[in-house]
């Protein structure tokens, strides 16, 4: 029997960092489940706020500017708490190896998108998230946390609304079987390819929203997928691949079909810091009068950035230029792109569900972007809310687990997912994407709610479609538009939605409720 104090699911940047908060707290019985590192490695930036910096930044500008970009939407108190960890995050991860650039004024700050004053820590030669890969991984293993790799979680167990363990689908053995804990961090990551076209890598599936649906966590702020403004739709060989907002405060510019500098109308001091949120609309609003590129978005002109500038950001610049764009002498075709989720399981200040033991973190939780992610905040989030789980893990005490061996439930069926599986991505992509309407959303709920009857058989696609149809829910219920959600039935912002829709199970469907964020 496999039991271990403290159960992670996933190895991203949340689940790392609650490994090395608890590791530095001396606990021992450390786990970690994962089938891959999912969008850490591609994170390029992290928000913080030093203890000493040249802006005049503060914890509380810093929680302002989160919640204004989140459209008020946010849990306050979470982001209160979120803002006031980053300077300890920052220490965390410099004495776990993890380095950002410094220059002779001291750390290199970036200004991206919806923040008041340059703030976000970087790395000029590697991805910070790819550091943080590089530099935790080996420093925990070494310190004995155990690693069940190539292995994904396919259900939580629970009773009495308290989890005691998971399901795993060992995929390098082809075997299943459980892991027994009464503390379980889910740091799974978000809604990722539930999107036929998306920015996530593979093994960020979107399934997390359905098994803790199926426990009886309650869930919030699933309609708010991020759609990421400046995706490259070219190259073919680049696609997915995300341009930097932060290239907009190095002087990037962006263009219409007709050369537009479109942004101009709804920002007169220019592209600079402009929330993701308007870059989004903006370039949707200049497609739909006809002024989109050829392949449906906008052009990016970074031509008058300096060399070594775009060579600061290797990640992007090498890839699209491998792929044969030279962005130094050619305008880029760029345009908004499923890129990360605001909504999940519903915490408290914690990071504890309402389901005794199961603790949340990174894009697994909701309550820290509201309806909006500013840039930047992916990293920043996700490490401030898995030091937040472990605090609360270790608060939680290590009562006895009381649990035997029992038959592993999972079902696998490949007739069935070939048949739906890709269907489901598909209707998201029509009708859960950048721009909704009821009756697309109502379409969606309806197609969903049959193709989960219809899923029984095959464990993955089942809850494939369950998550689709809880943020299809979401969305349906959201009658304005805000933030990333937009209704084009409803397009305008609506007082009575200055809320949180919570969906938890009740039976066999999903009762919803809406929290007031007043």
């Amino acid at each position: 029997m496999k039991k271990h104090d403290y159960l992670i699911v996933g190895a991203g940047i949340a689940g790392l960092t609650a490994a090395c908060r608890l590791v530095d707290a001396g606990e021992k019985d450390i786990a970690i489940v994962e089938d891959g590192y999912g969008g850490t490695p591609y994170i390029a930036a992290f928000n913080a706020v030093l203890q000493e910096n040249p802006h005049g930044d503060s914890a509380q500008l810093y929680a302002e500017d989160m919640l204004h970009a989140g459209y008020e939407i946010g849990n306050r108190e979470l982001v209160q708490k979120t803002a006031s960890l980053t300077t300890e995050v920052v220490d965390l991860m410099e004495r776990w190896g993890v380095q950002f650039t410094k220059t002779e004024k001291g750390y290199l700050l970036r200004h991206c998108s919806g923040s008041t004053v340059p703030r976000s820590l970087c790395r000029t030669d590697v991805l910070v998230g790819e550091a943080v890969v590089h530099a935790l991984v080996p420093r925990l293993k070494e310190r004995g946390v155990r690693f069940y790799s190539g292995c994904a979680c396919v259900s939580l167990l629970s009773r009495n609304q308290q989890v005691y363990g998971i399901t795993v689908l060992d995929k390098l053995n082809q075997g299943t079987y459980h892991i027994y804990s009464n503390k379980i961090l889910a740091a799974w990551g978000g809604v990722g390819r539930l999107y036929a076209d998306s920015t996530y890598p593979g093994d960020v599936d979107g399934r997390g929203v359905a098994m803790a649906f199926e426990v009886g966590a309650a869930l919030s702020d699933l309609e708010f997928v991020e759609f990421e403004p400046m995706v490259a739709y070219e190259p073919p060989e680049a696609r997915g691949e995300p341009c930097p907002t932060a290239m907009l405060g190095e002087g990037a510019t962006l263009l219409n079909e007709k050369g537009e500098r479109f942004l101009l109308k709804d920002r007169a001091q220019g592209e600079a810091g402009a929330p993701k949120t308007l870059i989004n609309k903006a370039i949707m609003r200049e497609v739909s009068l006809g002024n989109g590129t050829p392949l449906g978005g906008a052009y990016v002109d970074l031509r008058m950035i300096p060399q070594e500038t775009l060579e600061a950001y290797p990640w992007f610049y090498e890839r699209v230029l491998n792929a044969g764009k030279d962005v130094k002498k050619e305008l880029l075709q760029v345009g908004p792109m499923a890129h990360s989720h605001s909504g999940g399981i519903e915490i408290d200040l914690q990071g504890m569900s309402n389901i005794n033991g199961l603790f949340a973190a990174g894009e697994a939780a909701s309550g820290m972007h509201g309806a909006c992610r500013m840039a930047g905040n992916a990293a920043t989030q996700s490490a401030a809310s898995g030091i937040l789980a472990a605090d609360g893990m270790m608060a939680l005490g290590t009562d006895a687990l009381a649990t035997a061996d029992e038959e592993v439930v999972y079902h696998t069926n490949l007739a069935v997912r070939n048949k739906y599986y890709d269907e489901i991505g598909q209707l998201l992509m029509t009708h859960v994407n950048r721009e909704r309407s009821g009756e697309g959303l109502k379409a969606a709920a309806d197609r969903l709610t049959a193709i989960l009857q219809e899923t029984t058989e095959d464990t993955l696609t089942h809850q494939r479609a369950q998550s689709a149809l809880l943020v299809a829910s979401a969305a349906l219920q959201r009658q304005e538009s805000r933030g990333t959600h937009v209704r084009v039935d409803y397009p305008e912002q609506r007082k009575e939605y200055q809320c949180s829709i919570r969906l938890h199970k009740d039976g066999n469907k999903a009762a919803i409720q809406q929290i007031r964020r007043d």
